[in-house]
């Protein structure tokens, strides 16, 4: 059941990349000091990197879910590799969402260039074997619990 949830937020998570704005010209801090270009954005502020990376998280979930497999605990140990790995797309996913409606709707936007692929993983998630096994198996559940980024 977690993970219909997780591919439920597919669909409602995320949109296209937030309008950027010249740090040397805002509305606080001295006039016209550049910040160094080097300084990488945070992924919640990256939108479409954002989206990107979400897509080839929830692909990695559904490749390991379509895998003919009643092995609950090592589902969820792959789960837990694919959360780990993808730990900063899970917490800039949540960022957004708590961000409020107008940073979800630009996540939205991000998104929509992917969504015939977020459809498909979501829809293999929620279809596969593994779910249909392991949904009330206790390990693959707190997986999927990480997964939506709760502990």
């Amino acid at each position: 059941m977690r993970l219909l949830v997780l591919a439920a937020l597919v669909g409602f998570g995320c949109g296209h990349a937030a309008p950027t704005t010249d740090p040397g010209h805002g509305a606080t801090g001295s006039a016209h000091q550049p910040t160094p270009d080097a300084a990488p954005r945070s992924l919640d502020d990256d939108l479409g990197k954002l989206a990107e990376r979400s897509l080839a998280m929830y692909q990695a979930i559904a490749k390991l879910l379509a895998e003919p497999s009643t092995d609950c605990a090592g589902v969820a140990a792959k789960l837990d590799a694919i959360t780990q790995t993808n730990a900063d797309v899970i917490a800039a996913n949540a960022k957004v969402l708590h961000a409020g409606h107008e940073k979800i709707q630009q996540l939205k936007a991000a998104l929509e260039p992917h969504q015939a692929d977020l459809d498909a993983a979501a829809q293999t998630i929620g279809a596969s074997q593994a779910m249909k096994t392991c949904s009330s198996n206790a390990a693959f559940g707190k997986a999927a619990d990480r997964l939506l980024g709760e502990q």
